[in-house]
């Protein structure tokens, strides 16, 4: 039997173990999209200008999209400004167009309705009906002489300019091994999302090639989970490779094939394991020696080192956790041809 000294030992045991284990486990909230978007929304309709533009707000886990026209760059970067300061939002992605023409002039003119033929029927009869005018006085009323004139001989109609032809779309290739940086929408979380879980991510720096670019920053990206490694609950390390798998550019989806990214836990469980089984064994070793000495020692060793291992078997090992707005770097295996409008490519900026 134990003594009541060593009982009293054991159950301060339990209690650091189950303090322990406590502490692993967190909790997280996710923004509410709903109201980030009922936030901007009131924002735009508050201003007299603004809430009559055609606008677009969606969100996504806190990044919100903005779409639609606007009339200036002002314009533009007010609705940015609205979006930014919004409760909740962790990213802005601005795909507004600003329109060429002024609202003003889109509209048609009220006062310019045509003449109504009945009225210009009515109109053509009264000129008819007026007398000639009486010559002035001292004029002479005889007929004028007529005398032999060259026939009239009309110009022929000039022709009508033909328009140009619209311009066609322009096919650009991307090379193996072009680099694509991206930046991740969705986290990933190697507890929780298995290979074949497709994430949403955005392009974080332009693509160029030959001085245009190609595919503009915040294209829409879509990454894949290929594989997945969890750590055990006593050994293994925990691992992801990613891969980017389709790009959307000019409105249209485009398969990629790119290398894998690789990451890693940043400790292996067999270290941590050690680490945690080893302290408790000195933990129950220093109770035991309170309650019974040298015997009491060697029992709490063994009662502790029993706890640590419970507390690694209960518990799972270090993950990989990749939040959102991560920055990944993924290369062309085979290259990329792209069918894109002319006047989507634009002019890289010179340094």
């Amino acid at each position: 039997m134990f003594s009541p000294r060593l009982r009293v030992a054991a159950l301060l045991l339990g209690l650091a173990v189950t303090f322990s284990g406590c502490s692993l486990f967190k909790s997280s909230s996710a923004p509410d999209d709903s109201a980030i978007v009922a936030e901007i929304q009131s924002k735009l309709y508050q201003d007299p200008i603004l809430k009559t533009r055609d606008i677009h707000v969606i969100s996504q886990k806190g990044v919100v999209v903005l779409t639609g026209t606007v009339d200036s760059n002002q314009e533009k970067t007010s609705i940015e400004d609205f979006a930014q300061t919004a409760g909740g939002v962790k990213q802005v992605i601005d795909e507004l167009n600003v329109s060429s023409t002024p609202m003003a002039a889109r509209q048609a003119p009220a006062n310019s309705a045509p003449e109504h033929p009945s009225r210009r029927h009515h109109r053509s009869a009264a000129a008819e009906n007026q007398p000639p005018p009486e010559p002035p006085a001292g004029a002479s009323t005889a007929p004028p002489e007529t005398s032999a004139s060259a026939p009239i001989v009309q110009a022929p109609p000039a022709a009508e300019p033909s328009s140009p032809p619209p311009p066609q779309p322009v096919q650009v290739t991307l090379p193996a091994g072009t680099v694509i940086e991206v930046q991740t929408v969705d986290p990933i979380d190697s507890s929780v999302n298995h290979a074949g879980d497709e994430f949403a991510a955005t392009v974080a720096s332009p693509v160029l090639e030959d001085g245009q670019i190609i595919i503009p920053r915040y294209s829409n990206a879509r990454i894949r989970l290929v594989s997945v490694q969890r750590a055990g609950h006593i050994r293994g390390r925990s691992a992801v490779e990613l891969r980017l798998v389709s790009l959307k550019v000019a409105g249209k989806s485009y398969v990629a094939d790119t290398s894998v990214y690789q990451q890693q836990a940043a400790t292996s469980r067999g270290k941590r394991s050690a680490e945690v089984i080893g302290g408790g064994a000195g933990l129950g070793a220093l109770i035991g020696a309170i309650a019974g000495g040298g015997k009491g020692a060697a029992i709490g060793a063994a009662i502790g080192a029993g706890g640590g291992t419970a507390v690694q078997a209960g518990t799972k090992g270090s993950q990989v956790k990749i939040p959102s707005e991560t920055r990944l770097d993924f290369t062309l295996r085979r290259p990329i041809t792209l069918t894109l409008p002319p006047q989507s490519l634009g002019q890289a900026p010179q340094n």
